[in-house]
């Protein structure tokens, strides 16, 4: 294989996907994609959520025995580490701003690297754009939700929630086409760099992440001011944000159920503009491989994997349990290098080059080539210092490392208190990051259960039901197995 394509959607849950069994989703260009190439049923991200899942990717390297939420530093090998002074041309282009907080080098070593101003955590960056009097954010979102003080003026989060609903509503207040969203841009300009940009004589690595179809739930019917082709008959206020707190006695049903809607239709814009690009990429003779991230919990842990490599048969499923640390190890291999061995010559005497010894890693070359059946017999995922999970064919069952989690103290650690996060690089980087650091959305407020869970997924794939207390024996043998490949993790 010459060249590689890799493409992140965060936050794409694969049961919102045609080919992962969604029969009300439109999603024909991904569900396409699948039929041609591979599709991975048991993909899962181990360390959550935006940034420890990227440096995952980035390194290979499983990372939630180690650490949570922190810059790529640098003891962290990254595939354009191991690339550098090689042949391969590598680009990064990208509009999820975690990536980009002052300080975090998500962007080291590539080339080329087009960052797209304006999703979440970079919205601020329009905050001095005049607003028109045709917009204000109390009608992008449900008014009850906004919450006054004794002073008749509103509360903190009410204000940093319609502070960042006018955000958005400033760069989309000149909207004319489902051209000027999100995906749309990345789409196109990771299409301009592979037809004019980059030297046609040499292989590349191409790495395009989207923050859609994460939220701001903005799909075109909000700006057409249209009804939502998933929920026609709903009648409130456009739902851009939801609030930061339990959905229980906050959201109605009733706005749960249009914010879903709002989503699908992000689902079914974001295909089509990935689908775009698919094309674009198929008349230019490139193969690719797509990923999307996305909690321990089933909807944001277990991701949708679809690859297409050229010379290997599609049109398969496969069912063995993958981490996306093997998509590193898939593109090192597939690029024709070997991930054990770093340059010798570099052409300037005592400049280090890189291999990738320390990658845990395990290529997917060979079951898509159907030399073998199995990856791996389990999966793990969580959340730094917060949860651990380990899944396998018949149960999931996770651990919950704290029982209770002080809410301001982790905003002040992490946003400095403002309800802004416009601190919010600068801190981070600043700070050797604790267990607390754990999530990134401002003002949230965050619960975890007050115990362990243990999950049937052949009877409850979603993991509703929670059976610890009837099957205590296989919770503990599936806690101790956790434990021990931990352990084997941080001796590595």
């Amino acid at each position: 294989m010459k060249n590689v394509i890799f493409i992140m959607l965060d936050t794409l849950q694969f049961n919102y996907l045609g080919c992962y069994g969604n029969s009300v989703v439109k999603t024909p260009n991904l569900d396409e994609f699948a039929e041609s190439g591979f599709l991975f049923e048991n993909a899962y991200t181990e360390g959550l959520p935006t940034i420890p899942a990227r440096r995952a990717l980035m390194t290979g390297r499983f990372t939630l025995p180690y650490s949570g939420w922190k810059p790529l530093g640098l003891d962290d090998t990254s595939i354009t580490d191991i690339l550098w002074c090689r042949e391969v041309q590598t680009a990064l282009i990208y509009d999820t701003p975690p990536m980009r907080l002052p300080k975090y080098g998500y962007s080291r070593g590539f080339d080329y690297v087009r960052f797209c101003n304006g999703h979440e955590l970079d919205h601020e960056t329009f905050s001095n754009v005049p607003l028109s009097s045709e917009f204000t954010g109390k009608d992008y979102i449900a008014e009850r939700w906004l919450k006054k003080d004794q002073q008749g003026e509103y509360d903190e989060n009410s204000k940093a929630l319609l502070r960042e609903t006018e955000c958005y509503l400033r760069q989309r207040q000149n909207w004319k086409s489902d051209s000027d969203n999100y995906i749309s841009v990345v789409a196109r300009e990771a299409d301009d760099w592979l037809r004019n940009k980059r030297d046609t004589n040499r292989p590349f690595f191409l790495w395009v992440d989207s923050f859609d179809p994460h939220e701001p739930w903005d799909p075109p019917s909000v700006w057409e001011k249209r009804p939502c082709p998933y929920n026609p008959d709903y009648k409130g206020n456009p739902l851009l944000l939801a609030p930061w707190t339990e959905v229980d006695g906050v959201l109605t049903e009733e706005e749960c159920r249009h914010i879903r809607a709002l989503y699908a239709e992000k689902v079914t814009l974001v295909d089509k503009w990935v689908g775009q690009l698919l094309d674009s990429i198929k008349r230019q003779g490139h193969g690719i491989m797509r990923k999307c991230r996305p909690w321990p919990y089933e909807e944001l842990a277990h991701v949708p994997l679809l690859i297409h490599m050229p010379g290997f048969k599609g049109g398969k499923r496969i069912n063995s349990f993958v981490q996306n640390i093997d998509i590193t190890t898939t593109i090192i291999e597939g690029l024709g290098l070997h991930v054990d061995s770093a340059l010798k010559e570099t052409g300037h005497e005592g400049i280090h080059t890189y291999d990738g010894n320390t990658i845990h890693g395990i290529s997917l070359l060979p079951v898509m080539a159907g030399e073998t059946d199995t990856v791996r017999d389990f999966a793990i995922t969580g959340y730094y210092g917060m949860s651990w999970s380990i899944i396998n064919h018949e149960y999931s069952f996770i651990h919950w490392l704290r029982k209770e989690i002080d809410t301001d103290s982790m905003n002040k650690l992490f946003y400095d208190g403002s309800g802004k996060g416009g601190n919010a690089g600068k801190q981070s980087a600043q700070l050797e990051p604790g267990e607390e650091m754990w999530t990134c959305v401002v003002g949230a407020q965050i619960t975890v259960p007050q115990s362990d869970e243990l999950f049937d997924r052949r009877k409850d794939p979603f993991q509703l039901d929670n059976i610890i207390a009837h099957h205590p024996d296989k919770a503990l043998e599936m806690l101790q197995q956790l434990k021990r490949y931990m352990n084997e993790l941080r001796a590595s």
